[in-house]
């Protein structure tokens, strides 16, 4: 027997169709399954906004322990490992700019 009972019709244009087709495939789930997702882990934007502006907060203190540790690095002459924080700080930084919801 059905857990759920209630069906519902939505209405979506052929571009809103395609996307929910698209989007629901490309995480391998029904478009049932898609839209009961949305539903449950749906977080208000403020939220959102808030635990985004701590992540990229969290990184960015990540990123200035990881310049200290390269300046040490630098100062011991250990360029290999130099080398190598300073592309993890680049990749934090580059995470940093991109566009936020």
């Amino acid at each position: 027997m059905r857990t759920r009972n209630i069906k519902i019709n939505v209405y979506l244009n052929e571009t809103e169709k395609k996307m929910l087709e698209e989007k629901s495939s490309k995480i391998k789930l029904s478009q049932s399954d898609f839209i009961r997702k949305l539903i449950t882990e749906y977080y208000g934007s403020n939220i959102t906004k808030n635990n985004l502006e701590k992540t990229v907060n969290s990184l960015s203190k990540i990123a200035e322990g990881f310049s200290s540790l390269k300046n040490q690095m630098d100062f011991l002459r250990y360029s290999d490992y130099s080398n190598f924080i300073a592309k993890q700080i680049s990749n934090i930084n580059n995470i940093i700019k991109q566009p936020q919801i």
